[in-house]
C-alpha cells in the first residue's frame, strides 16, 4: 500500500467496478422494460383480437377463441380464464379465478402454480380482465417465469463481472507497482553509484518511452553536464597549479636573491614580478569566466545582441594589431543576425577566438571576421591562414590549458577556445573547429534571437 500505483489501481478499480455496476443495472432496467412492454403489448393485442371475436360471434366465439389459444400455452406462456357471473369457468386454462393484486389501474398480477410430473411450481402473471355485458369475465395474461429468471441472470453476471473486474484490477496494479518498484529500485542503485564517486554512472532507460524514461533522459543530461563541468574544474585546477606555479617560484626566486644581496628590487625584478603577476590575473580571470559561463551564473540578464554590430566592432578593435603584424583583417557581416545572450561573455568568446587567430597567422596572412547563417541557427565565425589544428586534436584543443605544437611555445593561457565554447554552451550552442584550406575555421553555431528578421546571408563553412 506504500506504492502509489496500488493505490491509484485500488481507487480505479472501485471507479470502474461501480461504472459498470452502473452501466449493467442500466442495461437491465432497459432490457427488462423493453420486455415487459413487449409482453404488454402482446397481451393487449390478445384482448382485443378475443373483444373482436365476441362483437363478431358473442359468448359462443369468444368460448371458441379462448379454447384454441389453450393449445398454445407451452409455446407463448399465454393465460387465459374465461368465467360466467356465477364463477362457472367456461373456458381457458386456468382452474379458479385467481388471487390477484391491482397494477397500474387496468393491470393485474398473480402466482399460479403448474405441475410438472410431480413437481409443483409457482409462476409470476401479468395479466388484463375484461368484462362484458352479459356478466362474462375474461382474464388474459402471459407467465413472466422467463422475464424473471433473465433477472437472475443478470444479477449474476453482474456480480460475477464485478468481482472479474475488481481482481483484474488488483492484478494490474499489483504488477505495476511491481514494475515500478523495480524502476526505483534500478533509480536508486544508480543514485547509489553516483554518491559512491562513479560519476560515470546514469540512470537506466528501458525503451519504452514512459514518464521515467523522459525523467532518466533529463536527469542524464544534467549529470553529464555536472560530469563535464567537474572533468573541466578538476583539469583546470590541475592546469591552473601547474601554470600558476613557475610565476610565483620566479617571483619567490627573485625576491630571495635581492634578500641575499641587501638589495630592493631593481626596475627590472619589479616589471618581471608585474609580468608574472599579469600573467596571473589572466588565468584566474579566464578560469573564473570559464566557471560562470559552464554553471550559468551569470549575474547580467540576457539581452538581443545584433551579431554584425558586435563582430564589426571588434574587426575594429584588433585591426591595429592585425596591421601591425602584416595580417589583412577582413570582414563578413551580413545584417538581421541577432543572438540572445550575454553580450559581454559573447564578445570575450569572439575576441579569444580572434587574438588566437592573429597569434598563428603569419605576417602576410588573413583573418576573416563573418556573421551569418547556418541552417537555422547563427554562425559567427573566425577563420585564418595558419597552421590550423588536426582534426583528430581539435577535440582536445578546446580542454583548459591544452597548447597544441608551437603554440607551447607562445604566450597564452590555453583557455581561449575553452572560454569559447562554455559561452557556446551557455546559449544552447557549440563551438565547431573545421579545416580553413589553410588555416582554422571556428564556428560559434548559436541559437537566433527572438529579433532575428529575413533571411541573412549563409556562411559557407568548408
Amino acid at each position: 500500500m506504500r506504492v502509489s500505483a496500488l493505490r491509484v489501481s485500488l481507487v480505479y478499480a472501485a471507479i470502474f467496478a461501480s461504472a459498470l455496476f452502473v452501466l449493467i443495472i442500466s442495461i437491465y432496467l432497459f432490457t427488462i422494460r423493453f420486455v415487459d412492454d413487449e409482453f404488454d403489448a402482446a397481451i393487449e393485442q390478445d384482448l382485443l383480437a378475443l373483444v373482436s371475436a365476441y362483437n363478431d360471434g358473442g359468448p359462443r366465439q369468444l368460448i371458441r377463441e379462448v379454447d384454441l389459444r389453450r393449445g398454445v400455452w407451452a409455446r407463448a406462456n399465454g393465460v387465459y380464464l374465461l368465467e360466467d357471473n356465477d364463477g362457472t369457468v367456461l373456458a381457458g386454462n386456468l382452474a379458479v379465478w385467481p388471487a390477484m393484486e391491482a397494477r397500474d389501474d387496468r393491470w393485474v398480477e398473480f402466482e399460479i402454480l403448474t405441475r410438472e410430473g410431480r413437481r409443483e411450481s409457482s409462476h409470476p402473471v401479468r395479466a388484463l380482465i375484461q368484462e362484458f355485458p352479459n356478466g362474462l369475465r375474461l382474464v388474459v395474461g402471459t407467465d413472466l417465469t422467463d422475464r424473471r429468471q433473465l433477472t437472475q441472470r443478470f444479477a449474476v453476471a453482474t456480480a460475477i463481472a464485478m468481482v472479474l473486474v475488481t481482481l483484474l484490477a488488483l492484478a494490474v496494479g499489483y504488477r505495476q507497482s511491481r514494475t515500478i518498484l523495480a524502476r526505483v529500485a534500478a533509480v536508486n542503485g544508480s543514485c547509489a553509484a553516483i554518491l559512491s564517486g562513479n560519476l560515470a554512472q546514469r540512470l537506466p532507460v528501458t525503451g519504452a518511452n514512459d514518464e521515467f524514461d523522459a525523467l532518466a533522459g533529463k536527469v542524464n543530461e544534467l549529470l553529464d553536464r555536472l560530469a563535464r563541468t567537474t572533468e573541466i574544474l578538476r583539469a583546470s585546477l590541475h592546469s591552473a597549479a601547474h601554470d600558476l606555479r613557475t610565476p610565483m617560484h620566479r617571483m619567490r626566486l627573485r625576491m630571495e636573491e635581492s634578500l641575499a644581496a641587501g638589495l630592493g628590487a631593481g626596475p627590472a625584478d619589479t616589471e618581471a614580478a608585474i609580468g608574472d603577476l599579469d600573467r596571473m590575473q589572466r588565468v584566474l580571470g579566464a578560469l573564473l569566466q570559464i566557471a560562470e559561463a559552464e554553471s550559468g551564473t551569470i549575474g547580467a540578464q540576457p539581452e538581443d545582441v545584433p551579431a554584425d554590430i558586435m563582430l564589426g566592432q571588434l574587426a575594429e578593435l584588433y585591426a591595429p594589431q592585425a596591421e601591425e603584424q602584416g595580417i589583412e583583417l577582413r570582414t563578413s557581416l551580413a545584417p538581421g543576425v541577432w543572438l540572445r545572450g550575454h553580450r559581454q561573455l559573447l564578445a570575450q568568446a569572439i575576441a579569444n577566438l580572434i587574438e588566437n587567430a592573429l597569434k598563428f597567422t603569419p605576417a602576410g596572412g588573413t583573418v576573416d571576421i563573418m556573421a551569418g547563417m547556418a541552417g537555422d541557427r547563427a554562425a559567427l565565425s573566425v577563420g585564418d591562414s595558419g597552421p590550423g589544428i588536426p582534426a583528430a586534436e581539435r577535440e582536445r584543443a578546446m580542454t583548459p590549458f591544452v597548447r597544441l605544437g608551437n603554440a607551447e611555445t607562445r604566450d597564452g593561457t590555453g583557455l581561449g577556445l575553452s572560454l569559447a565554447a562554455a559561452v557556446a554552451r551557455l546559449h544552447g550552442g557549440a563551438l565547431r573547429l573545421k579545416d580553413n584550406q589553410p588555416g582554422l575555421l571556428a564556428v560559434l553555431e548559436l541559437p537566433l534571437g527572438a529579433r532575428a528578421a529575413g533571411p541573412a546571408a549563409t556562411v559557407e563553412q568548408v
